[in-house]
């Protein structure tokens, strides 16, 4: 039995890689192949090109459909010779549906390694989306119902930002270095350039403007790697903000927090895991921003209110606007225990349907349920 991933996202590497991981615990027989990162290649996938190192978004992604088209035509030429046994795309349905689309065809089992957002922005894509997939792994609860009423066969398998398991000692000592205070307040700018780029300057803004009536905030700001603090680097000094900036150590920075400023995305569920109240912002220029208010349909974004079903934490996404906004949504936070004891307790609710599903385990057992069958 061959299997075969295919993403073009850091996250999908990450994704695709604790399932990788499992599938060598539990079947050290298969064959696994890869076009992704290096996530996937340490977790024992053999890698035959890296997909996921000019990953972009909104209009820079145009930029790279060329390269996608070439991916593909590699992609295809291979299966064409190897056959692979089942097709795992992971996550970026705009790259991957055209690969389903030839491959299934051809007997290859397709099972999406996270949903593709339909609900979210293409409701009517669900047609396409029966045709290329024999089943449908959901990181959100919510989404087994919304795939089922369109006769598209899922299963929610947890999410792996929210199975992970802390180590609070060792968090607790690798964050006693981060600077006391009796307010604290992490900014977390998202780990794409272009993110970083658009948000670093109105996260300073925001921070700028609370700090002026709260004089004992304390705030740090979280990279990913060495290359996104140089970009945060960049940033802070064509704008002359200054704050600490902490490298690769998220679950530290949030262990110490109080409140978390975060870029929507997958962070807001590590913030969720450490039950840390937050704010969601993602900033954008005026065609993502008007875009965004066209395209999607769906009322929240940050996906702690979409795995609530409610509004639980302040949301400004997309944004295109100033800081007092976004400030006057965090001040309370950062002034009151009992707004801070809310929000963690409507975050503990909301985690309730992830008790109990290991993502790795459940996921790696419905691919091999569905792709191994007479194998």
């Amino acid at each position: 039995m061959t299997l075969l991933f295919t993403a073009f996202e850091p996250s999908g590497d990450a994704l695709a890689a604790s399932v990788i991981r499992q599938l060598r615990i539990v079947r050290p027989d298969l064959a696994i192949h890869a076009w992704g990162g290096p996530g996937m290649a340490e977790a024992g996938a053999e890698l035959h090109e890296d997909t996921v190192g000019h990953a972009a978004m909104g209009l820079g992604a145009i930029a790279h459909v060329q390269r996608i088209r070439q991916y593909h035509r590699d992609i295809l030429a291979w299966a064409k010779e190897n056959q692979p046994t089942g097709l795992i795309p992971v996550d970026s349905p705009a790259a991957n549906f055209p690969l389903c689309k030839r491959l299934r065809p051809r007997g290859v089992r397709v099972v999406h390694l996270a949903a593709p957002q339909l609900w979210a922005w293409a409701p009517w894509r669900a047609r396409k989306l029966r045709r290329c997939t024999d089943l449908v792994l959901c990181l959100m609860p919510f989404e087994p119902a919304w795939f089922a009423a369109r006769n598209i066969p899922a299963l929610f398998t947890g999410h792996p930002a929210i199975d992970r398991s802390l180590d609070e000692e060792q968090i607790a000592r690798d964050a006693a270095d981060l600077p006391q205070a009796p307010r604290r307040l992490v900014l977390m700018p998202g780990s794409r350039e272009q993110e970083i780029v658009r948000n670093v300057p109105v996260m300073m803004e925001v921070l700028e403007q609370v700090r002026q009536s709260r004089p004992d905030l304390a705030a740090v700001m979280t990279a990913v790697d060495e290359n996104k603090a140089a970009i945060v680097h960049r940033v802070l000094s064509s704008r002359g903000g200054e704050v600490s900036v902490v490298v690769g150590r998220r679950d530290a920075a949030l262990h110490w927090s109080q409140v978390a400023l975060a870029v929507s995305g997958t962070v807001t569920l590590d913030i969720m895991r450490h039950g840390r109240p937050m704010v969601g912002l993602y900033r954008t220029g005026p065609v993502g921003y008007f875009g965004g208010k066209i395209i999607l349909t769906i009322k929240d974004r940050l996906l702690p209110n979409l795995i609530a079903g409610s509004r639980i934490a302040p949301e400004f996404v997309p944004y295109w606007g100033g800081a007092r906004p976004v400030a006057r949504a965090l001040e309370p936070l950062l002034d009151s225990q009992e707004a801070r004891q809310c929000q963690a307790a409507a975050i503990s609710g909301a985690l309730k349907p992830y008790a109990g599903v290991p993502f790795a385990e459940t996921a790696t057992n419905a691919i091999l349920e569905v792709v191994g069958p007479g194998q």
